[in-house]
């Protein structure tokens, strides 16, 4: 679980928030005392993070959608590359502060930096939401929505390298697109799961301290709409 992002999208379909979650974070793992929040998944895959995370905010988690980079790559080119905004410029060069046009290659290369960016994984999410929020904008465009052809291949891309819970069918996943076809730019807002530090786990690990009285007013901003 490399990159880990709860969506929340509000009730009129107008706006849509992407809080990344550092895999760092140290929680609580139900039966299995604190650790950082990506060994839920490697203790227990889906259900075990989906519990951890629900436990964490408060709130229920509707849907589950797992992809890997080469389905990134993939819609990527499917949809004729994506317009990305970089907060810091890295790779000698090769990605500049602001705007970057990216094709399936170099959007792969764009999420999985870390070393080189100023804050390492957190910098990596803020990179991730970026990304995500470019394909999401021009997957649900016009251009994309009424070109058949374009659509067709993006589904096919999307769908070859994901896996969903069983009530997200290709149905409810192509309803909920045409309920979005309004969001802009501005309508996407990015968040970073709220934590008050660093720190060392008693296993000597390095891990980002939750910020609890934060995390509990996310929730309750979620739960509220």
């Amino acid at each position: 679980s490399d990159v880990m992002v709860l969506a929340h999208i509000t009730e009129d379909r107008d706006t849509v928030y992407l809080t990344h979650f550092p895999r760092d974070l140290y929680v609580e793992l139900p039966g299995r005392g604190k650790d950082k929040i990506n060994a839920a998944y490697a203790y227990g895959g889906t259900s075990l993070l989906v519990e951890t995370m629900q436990n964490l905010l408060g709130v229920k988690i509707d849907h589950v959608a797992k992809t890997d980079f080469v389905g990134f790559q993939r819609m990527t080119d499917a949809v004729g590359g994506v317009r990305v905004y970089a907060e810091e410029g890295s790779g000698q060069g090769e990605f500049v502060e602001g705007w970057n046009d990216l094709d399936g290659e170099r959007a792969l290369e764009f999420v999985r930096e870390r070393y080189e960016l100023s804050q390492g994984d957190i910098s990596r999410g803020h990179r991730q939401q970026a990304f995500i929020k470019a394909l999401m904008l021009k997957a649900l465009s016009r251009d994309t929505l009424t070109n058949p052809v374009t659509l067709a291949k993006f589904v096919d891309a999307a769908t070859e390298n994901l896996t969903v819970d069983e009530d997200l069918n290709l149905n409810e996943m192509r309803k909920l697109a045409f309920s979005m076809s309004g969001i802009r730019g501005d309508d996407v807002i990015f968040i970073t799961a709220p934590f008050s530090g660093f720190g060392t786990a008693p296993d000597g690990g390095w891990i980002e301290i939750v910020d609890e009285p934060r995390m509990a007013q996310l929730g309750e901003a979620i739960r509220t709409d």
